[in-house]
């Protein structure tokens, strides 16, 4: 099936998506992937006329499924009756899984940011594994060295999160001056170590570029995976994000999935506890040059395997075999 028309639709609206600036970066990448072919990007809310308009060969729904009210089944008989496919990009496997059933019936094809949670999507459906992934154009730094803080971390503080950096700051008693760990918390239970800010998706690689050391942690929060408790496995997008930027990162998690995408004491740190972190993050602290080594190295390799590029021409090519 040739596809000379892509329509990408966020799947909630903007005023509750926060991550819609997402949806820009995927543009991005079909537009670089395939300059012959026509691809527009939506919100939410504009997709219904956008679909009915445009008459894409392919449209990407794309995002999250949890936010009430949204409704697919009129825009996929649009979709449909003008002869297009309809695919769905969920980014949020597998802490919004039991969502996902809403729209088993509805789509042509299916992309899974979380490897674990393909083998709970019904059997008669074609299911792929697509990571999120960085964009050239808005992570993308020069790496030539370190200035400030030591280790940085930004995101959201759920618990295991904040136990952890608890634990450093009990074991590593100069922290504080060296380690910058801000972003959202839940009100009232900010540790005095923490900067509540929300950082502009603009400046964050700023900040991974500039730092001798990244944390990256996963959460441990889910919003609707009771039905089989799937346990993730795939980093997230900030993992490739913060490559793209020529971060060192250093990775906590108990899974090795991560290795699929980075190569260990190469392009990416590893470690299972605090004390093997602390072992790590001394690395690159005594040796700014490893720090800078490694976080060239991730870059190029976010660059050449995880772009939204690549991302593109992998789901393009799966959805032409529908």
């Amino acid at each position: 099936m040739t596809l000379h028309k892509v329509l990408i639709a966020s799947a909630s609206p903007d005023n509750v998506n926060v991550n819609s600036v997402l949806r820009d970066y995927v543009v991005e990448g079909f537009r670089r992937a395939f300059p012959d072919t026509e691809s527009v990007g939506v919100p939410y809310e504009g997709a219904l006329s956008a679909a009915s308009a445009f008459r894409p060969d392919l449209t990407v729904v794309f995002g999250s499924l949890m936010i009430d009210g949204t409704d697919y089944y009129r825009l996929a008989d649009v979709v449909h009756r003008n002869g297009g496919l309809l695919a769905f990009w969920l980014h949020d496997d597998p802490y919004e899984f039991d969502a996902n059933e809403r729209i088993f019936s509805l789509a042509d094809i299916i992309f899974t940011n979380d490897e674990a949670s393909l083998d709970f999507y019904p059997v008669d459906l074609p299911v792929y594994h697509l990571p999120l992934g960085t964009s050239e154009l808005a992570h993308s730094r020069v790496v030539d060295r370190r200035v400030a803080p030591d280790l940085f971390f930004c995101g959201h503080l759920f618990e295991n999160r904040q136990r952890f950096l608890q634990e450093l700051f009990n074991k590593v008693p100069d922290c504080p001056g060296r380690v910058l760990a801000m972003g959202t918390a839940q009100p009232g239970i900010e540790p005095a170590w923490w900067s509540a800010a929300t950082v502009p998706n603009r400046s964050l690689p700023d900040f991974y570029a500039a730092a001798v050391a990244v944390l990256n942690i996963g959460r441990d929060l889910s919003l609707a995976n009771r039905r089989y408790m799937i346990k993730p496995s795939t980093p997230g997008p900030r993992t490739f994000e913060a490559a793209c930027a020529g971060a060192a990162q250093i990775f906590v998690g108990s899974g090795l999935e991560v290795v699929n995408y980075f190569e260990p004491d190469r392009e990416i740190l590893l470690a299972d506890s605090v004390d093997q972190f602390i072992v790590q993050w001394t690395r690159l602290v005594e040796d700014r040059t490893l720090s800078v080594e490694i976080g060239r190295r991730a870059q190029a390799r976010a660059l050449a395997d995880h772009s939204y590029t690549q991302r593109a021409k992998t789901l393009m090519t799966a959805a032409a075999r529908c």
